[in-house]
Parts: structure tokens; C-alpha cells; sequence
């Protein structure tokens, strides 16, 4: 018997990533890479050489989780819509998670509040926050918002880590708008990473639920801006 293999896919920021996960949650590999001009995102050959250096065969993957949001428009609409491929193809489940949920779970069992922000147009931000329980768990403490980096405090009420998935950018303007009450998150966590995303869908897979595959539509939170030719 082959093994069971979860297939997790995050193309939700211009940093996008696929991760190859055992069904007991050891991961198996993830490839990592920053998006080419216009957004673009190699999914299939980066997919394809994760296969070959891991020996694992696709016939194998048993379930495909996905980043549905919110994030850049472009990426969630690629990443679903290959997500959905995949398991039209191979007869399996479709498991959408949220990418905040996801972000914030890079950062489990802190002792602060973890606020997870995704960029936005306009100079907006995506963001939620979530808390760990005494099981490590993630524990979402509000909904998924798009708000100014200013407004933050609007969320934030405490000394609170953030991540997100622009630490250049993004960390000095929380900084600079929150002070002392905003703890970023060291560099390497600000990347949004597919083993996470992964880890969520095993969760969903050993309780039964996941989405359907035909009514399941990304979580753009705003509608996508066309731009004249």
C-alpha cells in the first residue's frame, strides 16, 4: 500500500509555497519560492520537482489543502483553481484553509495573542487575531478584516506578536503605527508556508470534514480590481 500523502498548496502572497505531508504529520518536503513578474507562480514545475527529490508518487496524495484566503487575488484564484484540478483528477478531497488561520499557526503556543496580516491593496492589510490554548491550539479571537495598518489598535488591545508576509514592509509600519505593543515575529517567519496550511487540512481530514469540490470559491474579501488595457 502506497503512502498516505496530503498535497498543501499556499499561493495566497507573492511568496507562495507547496509542501508534501506523511498522513501521521511528518512532513515529507516544501518548496518555497517568490513569485516571478506579474505575480506569476511556477506551481507546476516547482510541484513536479518536489515529487522527484522526495520519491513520492502523486497517485499517493489522498486529500489537497489549500490557502483560500484572503489574500492576493491573483494567487488565490491559481491556487485553487489547481487545487480543484488535482482532486477532480485523482478522486479526493478538497480541504480550503484560511490563510490567516494558517500564518498565525506558524506561531503556536505563545504566551501573547498572535496577529496574522496578509497584504492588501491600497495600503490596507488583511488581518485577524488569534490565541494559543493550554493544548498549543490556535484559538481565533476575531474575524477576517481589511483595515489600514493604522487601525490595527482597532484589533490589537495588548502586547501582541504579529506576522505577516512582508517583514521589510509590513514590520516598521506596525511598528511605527502600535509601539511597544507590537512584537514582531523574527524575519524568517514572515512567509507564509505551506506545511502549515497542511497541517490544518490532516486536522480537517481525521474529523471528516472538507469542502465541496464543485461550490468551493476562494475568500477574496473584496472584489478584484480591473485595470484598463
Amino acid at each position: 500500500m502506497g503512502i498516505r500523502v496530503i498535497l498543501a498548496i499556499n499561493t495566497s502572497s507573492l511568496r507562495f509555497s507547496i509542501a508534501l505531508m506523511r498522513g501521521n504529520g511528518a512532513l515529507i518536503g516544501e518548496y518555497s519560492l517568490v513569485g516571478g513578474p506579474k505575480g506569476s507562480r511556477p506551481l507546476f514545475p516547482a510541484l513536479h520537482e518536489l515529487l522527484v527529490h522526495t520519491s513520492t508518487d502523486l497517485k499517493n496524495v489522498v486529500a489537497v489543502g489549500v490557502a483560500g484566503g484572503p489574500g492576493s487575488f491573483t494567487g488565490l484564484r491559481v491556487g485553487v483553481a489547481a487545487a480543484k484540478g488535482f482532486c477532480h483528477g485523482l478522486g479526493i478531497p478538497l480541504i480550503g484553509v484560511d490563510t490567516l488561520e494558517a500564518l498565525a499557526g506558524q506561531l503556536a503556543q505563545t504566551a501573547y495573542p498572535v496577529c496574522a496580516v496578509i497584504g492588501s491593496k491600497k495600503g490596507e492589510v488583511f488581518a485577524a487575531l488569534f490565541r494559543s490554548d493550554e493544548n498549543g491550539e490556535v484559538i481565533r479571537m476575531t474575524e477576517d478584516a481589511c483595515l489600514k495598518v493604522v487601525d490595527l489598535g482597532d484589533l490589537v488591545r495588548e502586547r501582541t506578536i504579529f506576522i505577516g508576509d512582508d517583514f521589510e514592509t509590513q514590520a516598521p509600519a506596525i511598528r511605527s503605527a502600535l509601539g511597544a505593543d507590537a512584537l514582531p515575529a523574527p524575519s524568517p517567519f514572515w512567509a507564509p508556508k505551506a506545511a502549515q496550511v497542511g497541517a490544518i487540512t490532516l486536522t480537517r481530514l481525521r474529523s471528516g470534514s472538507w469542502d465541496d469540490l464543485e461550490e468551493y470559491v476562494p475568500n477574496y474579501m473584496r472584489s478584484p480590481e480591473i485595470g484598463r488595457s
